[in-house]
């Protein structure tokens, strides 16, 4: 099976300012790249970063979006505003979205309807805990988070990703084995199949966890691994930028 083109986003989270902005588009927007790049800043940063960004390929997205369309709701931002100040993407049911702010599968069902009515592609975020990895229950933990958020959804003609974060891997600089990945990723792609049909060949699996310039490249070679998710190395910006730049070898 022929390789997708890699799909490499920034999770900035809850950092970053305008010095960071004007850093990360400096290194990277006069690249050639044929990967797909991505930049999640937070909420306040969004509009900034798409004005700058304007005639370049690089997109640009949320961290998060609400299930609620609008109301009475203090502090949400909806799929729609995202939409309408220029969110190519959000990240949903990202794993500190799920442990702090306690997000389940089915507010993150509802967050990925409203993206996707929105026409903001939805990379829905899954993943395990350590308790969970050494009981040995990484299958069942993502058949849930896979099924409960994605059976019976109508996804023809849109666009979804899939981003598997081992939570034990996230900010402690161990990410997992070449040989786990890719027994994930295989599993993901065979449950993504069962749940879309032959639509699961158009959905790119990112893998996040401790991803470095020092691993893209190994990462990027294992089968079903279309991209990578990247947190604190992409608050440096020439660290990303190799990054990027090793998922611009990669053959699709």
């Amino acid at each position: 099976m022929s390789k997708k083109s890699p799909l490499v986003v920034a999770n900035w989270k809850l950092n970053g300012g305008t010095d960071l902005i004007a850093a990360s588009v400096a290194s990277i927007r006069n690249l050639n790249f044929n990967a797909r790049i991505g930049i999640a800043p937070p909420y306040v940063y969004i509009s900034g970063l798409v004005n700058v960004l304007r005639n370049s390929s690089i997109m640009v997205g949320s961290q998060n979006i609400s299930k609620f369309e609008s109301g009475a709701f203090t502090g949400e931002t909806s799929a729609q505003m995202l939409k309408e100040v220029g969110c190519d993407f959000c990240l949903i049911g990202h794993s500190e979205r799920r442990q702090v702010f306690l997000e389940n599968n089915q507010s993150c069902r509802t967050k990925v309807e409203r993206a996707l009515v929105a026409g903001v592609m939805p990379i829905v975020c899954i993943g395990e805990n350590l308790q969970q990895y050494e009981l040995g229950l990484t299958r069942d933990i993502l058949y849930r988070q896979l099924h409960q958020t994605l059976d019976g959804l109508d996804l023809t003609g849109e666009t979804l990703c899939i981003a598997y974060e081992p939570v034990w891997a996230i900010g402690t600089g161990k990410a997992a084995s070449p040989e786990v990945v890719a027994e994930v990723h295989e599993f993901i792609y065979q449950e993504l199949d069962a749940i879309l049909g032959s639509a699961a060949n158009e959905v790119n699996i990112l893998y996040g966890g401790s991803v470095k310039k020092d691993n893209a490249a190994e990462l990027l070679a294992i089968n079903h691994v279309d991209g990578l998710l990247v947190g604190g190395a992409s608050l440096d910006p020439e660290h990303f930028a190799q990054i990027c730049a090793a998922a611009n070898q990669v053959e699709s």
